[in-house]
């Protein structure tokens, strides 16, 4: 009889054995098969739908206790497809938050915490306008993932943000620690230009204009050259220097992405400057000499009656050498009296103001410090 029992108890257990393996894969099945139905709800654009039943599978997952890998797997797309569904379509910004800090703390590691702690940041930024908690989220993307290349992006939103916060000083250091860590990044670059805007805006022009000089050292591409340039120009317009400040501005006009911003600039510089100097007087820079005689500036007259600093340039002249576009054609010589009259009258109301063809205005690259209402 006992040799009978111990024969019987092993072909239970295995039946136990068979059931719970039955129940699991059964559990698996409903589990795949709820995330499928999410995602065909998700497709079809019915999100507050998709993302109850993502929720509902969440906790079942949850309360199961420990996963295996297929089951944490389930587990962080879950997650995933939670914050953005929350963040991008419903627009519930604190339950996306939520979510992906979740993610993150149960799967540290994976790409999809990068993602996840990139977007919170992000949301922090700019979603729910809260900088120090952004700034907090941007630190530990870093710290979490100091090898990825994307996290140059997180310092240098670290920098930007303090910038907002008008903590120049902080801006200026998480910017020298980017520049230190990743030298030859494009980011580098943009943390230098960030360095020289906080000392513009600290009304320290000398050492903004050495950080700008020396970013142009480095070759930057055309659009950050043509933005360095325009602050560049802002810089000697407030150290009184308006010839410079002209020379500048139209040495940045033809790349930079909101060129009637500088021609606005170029206006009120003239506005106020009645008589300049010759642009062979002045002691500028040969990448600035080279820009101004280069062929790409907007009007595409001679360096000097383009960068409107001759002398003796009247605006009747100046009319007159303006290409077709934006004013009127100039009638030939030789015409009635009455009708040169009018157009004499016509280019009096021009003003000092070069007149530059007009360039459909484009969305600006980044915003000028510079600029004043």
């Amino acid at each position: 009889m006992m040799n009978h029992a111990m024969t019987i108890r092993p072909c239970r257990s295995m039946a136990g054995c068979l059931t719970l393996i039955l129940a699991l894969a059964s559990c698996r099945t409903d589990i795949q098969s709820g995330i499928d139905e999410a995602n065909d709800l998700l497709y079809r654009k019915q999100y507050v739908a998709s993302e109850r039943l993502y929720r509902k599978l969440l906790k079942r997952l949850e309360n199961r206790g420990d996963l295996d890998d297929e089951e944490e797997a389930q587990r962080l797309l879950v997650l995933d497809r939670l914050g953005k569904i929350n963040s991008l379509y419903l627009h519930d910004y604190a339950t996306a938050v939520s979510d992906y800090q979740l993610l993150v703390r149960l799967h540290p590691k994976t790409d999809a915490a990068f993602a996840a702690q990139a977007t919170v940041a992000d949301i922090y930024h700019h979603k729910l306008g809260d900088l120090q908690a952004a700034i907090d989220a941007y630190q530990q993307l870093v710290k979490g993932f100091p090898n990825r290349p994307e996290t140059q992006r997180a310092q240098l939103q670290i920098a930007n943000a303090y910038f907002l916060l008008k903590n120049y000083e902080q801006a200026r250091t998480e910017s020298e620690f980017l520049i230190n860590h990743w030298p030859q990044s494009a980011e580098a670059l943009q943390a230098r230009f960030q360095i020289a805007n906080s000392y513009y805006v600290q009304s320290r022009y000398a050492e903004a204009i050495a950080v700008y000089e020396r970013l142009l050292e480095e070759k930057p591409d055309k659009s950050l050259t043509s933005l360095v340039l325009f602050e560049l120009g802002n810089c000697f317009q407030e150290l009184a220097q308006p010839e410079r400040a002209l020379a500048y501005y139209y040495a940045c006009l033809a790349d930079h992405p909101d060129p009637l911003l500088v021609q606005r600039k170029i206006k009120r510089v003239r506005e106020r400057t009645q008589k300049a100097k010759p642009v062979e007087q002045l002691d500028l820079p040969d990448y600035i000499k080279e820009r101004l005689s280069s062929g790409k500036r907007a009007a595409g007259e001679s360096s000097g009656r383009q960068a409107g600093i001759m002398e003796d340039n009247t605006p009747e002249e100046r009319v007159r050498e303006a290409p077709k576009g934006n004013h009127e054609e100039i009638t030939p010589a030789g015409e009635p009296a009455k009708t040169k009259k009018k157009r004499k009258a016509k280019a009096d109301d021009v003003g000092d103001a070069t007149p530059v063809e007009a360039a459909p205005e484009p969305a600006p690259v980044a915003e000028p410090v510079g600029e004043t209402p």
